[in-house]
């Protein structure tokens, strides 16, 4: 029989999450961190919320699947 590890931490994304991958340079990590840390969130929600701060008039073109105007959220 295998012995159970218990102290392997097991995390899960909230409801509605999905996890991806992307790569960039080093410098705009930094440069997340910094201003994540500033904002006291994670690099990944600082991420989310810049996105979704953006101007709907940047969006205009953009059609998302799924989604309609004024429901993204």
């Amino acid at each position: 029989m295998a012995k159970e590890n218990k102290n392997k931490k097991s995390y899960s994304r909230a409801h509605g999450m999905t996890q991806i991958s992307i790569s960039i340079p080093q410098r705009l990590v930094d440069k997340i961190a910094q201003l994540a840390k500033i904002e006291r969130r994670s690099r990944s929600n600082y991420i989310a919320y810049i996105v979704d701060s953006m101007p709907e008039a940047s969006t205009n073109n953009i059609s998302f699947a799924g989604a309609s105007k004024g429901n993204s959220r």
